[in-house]
């Protein structure tokens, strides 16, 4: 957790009643609220609500909306627990990006781990086709 120079925690709270936003402590302890969305920690606006129905909670989950007691978001690891060392990026249309969060929102899991799943089947039935034996008039 993120301290001030006073050793005040910083905290995550979410609201039933501001669905899609974060509630939070800046670094001076007010309270702000901002979307969860990533870059989001920019959009901060003052929290004039009650503090009753804030619900806490972890503060990794808004890692990606840039909020400084969020921390950094850990290495994706592969099935066998290694870490990954490199980042690859897709270029997408909403249209798709929008059909793959669909996707990934019935598998229960975040758009990452869906993509990485489904590409990893992909590429592992792309070289257990490659495995056959290729006939001598093709290349």
């Amino acid at each position: 957790m993120l301290s001030t120079p006073e050793t005040r925690t910083v905290k995550l709270y979410r609201s039933p009643e501001l669905p899609g936003q974060w509630i939070g402590n800046d670094s001076e302890g007010a309270l702000v609220r901002w979307p969860d969305e990533p870059g989001g920690w920019a959009k901060r606006t003052p929290y004039t609500g009650g503090k009753r129905q804030l619900e806490e909670v972890e503060p990794a989950l808004a890692r990606g909306t840039r909020w400084p007691g969020a921390g950094r978001a850990p290495r994706p690891r592969d099935p066998a627990g290694m870490r990954s060392d490199t980042q690859i990026g897709l270029r997408a249309t909403k249209q798709e990006r929008a059909k793959w969060e669909r996707a990934a929102e019935v598998h229960e899991q975040s758009l990452t781990t869906w993509a990485r799943d489904e590409l990893n089947t992909a590429a592992d039935r792309t070289l257990e086709g490659s495995a056959v034996p290729r006939s001598k008039n093709k290349p």
